[in-house]
């Protein structure tokens, strides 16, 4: 069956691996264009939330990108795969645990928390059950992918856009 075929969805991991690394960038130039404002904001606010705006995006592109990378190597079997599943879950919780903790110092919930809780969480929910149903053999395996990529693609596509235009305001 094609949703644990590793090898099948070759295709959709070279358009994926495309688009976040393009998206990553983006990423950069945005923090890297608006740095001085971005830096003014986080001592005004007394928290890290637009650095962690930049975090939430790199961590949940660059995990996507790690997976479809690894979903590329030939004659990776379904369970590495899973393997590899599992630990961009993991390097994707940073992101909400961070979030959660900054609001906890500081006791500030910034604009938004709520839906970057929300897409975030759904990014590592999608990829732990990706990996465990791939694991498994039932429960959709690799058809949990594009609903993981459609929420990193979500959470760093917001995010870029706070730190390229609303930063400006």
């Amino acid at each position: 069956m094609t949703a644990y075929d590793v090898e099948a969805w070759t295709e959709f991991f070279l358009g994926v691996a495309g688009a976040v690394a393009a998206l990553s960038g983006l990423i950069f130039v945005g923090v890297s264009v608006n740095l001085p404002k971005i830096l003014e904001a986080e001592k005004v606010e007394g928290g890290s939330f637009l650095t962690g705006r930049a975090i939430e995006a790199l961590v949940a592109l660059l995990s996507v990108l790690g997976i479809a990378t690894f979903g590329l190597a030939p004659d990776l079997g379904h369970v590495a795969f899973s393997v590899v599943l599992l630990t961009g879950a993991v390097f994707c919780v940073i992101a909400p645990v961070r979030l959660v903790m900054v609001v906890i110092r500081t006791k500030h919930r910034p604009a938004g928390f709520v839906s970057r809780l929300a897409f975030a969480t759904a990014l590592v929910a999608c990829l732990i059950a990706g990996g465990i149903s791939l694991l498994a053999g039932v429960g959709g395996g690799l058809y949990w992918l594009p609903f993981a990529v459609v929420a990193a693609v979500t959470v760093a596509a917001v995010n870029a856009w706070v730190l390229l235009v609303e930063v400006m305001r």
